[in-house]
C-alpha cells in the first residue's frame, strides 16, 4: 500500500515538473552582473540588466535583475510595482512622503511597495539586485530633485 502511494506521488511530481528540455535554466544575478545603460539625463549613469522574467498562471509578473546609478536625487511618483531590493554597493538615502528618511548600504534589504512616492538620494554610486513584481512594461515615473 505504501509503495502505491509513493508511486502515485512520484507520477504526479514528474507530471508537474515537465521535461528538462522545456524547463528554463537557472538565472545568475550577482554583484558582477553588468548593467546596460538606460536613456536618462546626460551625465548621470543609470543602468539595468534583467536576467530573468516569468509570468505565472495567475498573471503575476516577476522580473529579477540588477540596477545601478551614479550620485543623483530623484523624486519617484507612484512606484509602478512592488520591488524587493538587496543593496550590493553604494549608499542610498530614501525620504518617504511623510518626510522620514532611511539609509541603506551594501548588504541591506528593503521592499519598495507599489504606489510609493518619495525621494531617492544616491549619495555614493550604488548597485542593487532587485525582484520586481507587477507589470514588466511599467516604467517608474520620476523627476530630478533640484
Amino acid at each position: 500500500m505504501r509503495l502505491a502511494y509513493w508511486l502515485t506521488g512520484l507520477t504526479m511530481l514528474s507530471a508537474t515538473m515537465g521535461s528538462a528540455e522545456t524547463a528554463p535554466p537557472i538565472a545568475i544575478v550577482d554583484s558582477a552582473t553588468p548593467t546596460e545603460e538606460l536613456p536618462v539625463k546626460p551625465g548621470v549613469y543609470v543602468g539595468q540588466k534583467i536576467t530573468f522574467d516569468d509570468t505565472h498562471a495567475d498573471e503575476t509578473i516577476v522580473r529579477v535583475g540588477v540596477w545601478e546609478a551614479d550620485v543623483s536625487q530623484t523624486r519617484l511618483i507612484d512606484y509602478p510595482f512592488t520591488e524587493y531590493v538587496l543593496m550590493i554597493s553604494g549608499r542610498l538615502v530614501i525620504t518617504n512622503a511623510d518626510g522620514s528618511t532611511q539609509e541603506f548600504t551594501a548588504g541591506d534589504t528593503f521592499v519598495m511597495p507599489k504606489g510609493w512616492t518619495g525621494i531617492w538620494d544616491v549619495r555614493e554610486r550604488m548597485k542593487k539586485q532587485m525582484v520586481q513584481i507587477g507589470d514588466p512594461t511599467a516604467v517608474p515615473k520620476g523627476e530630478p530633485v533640484k
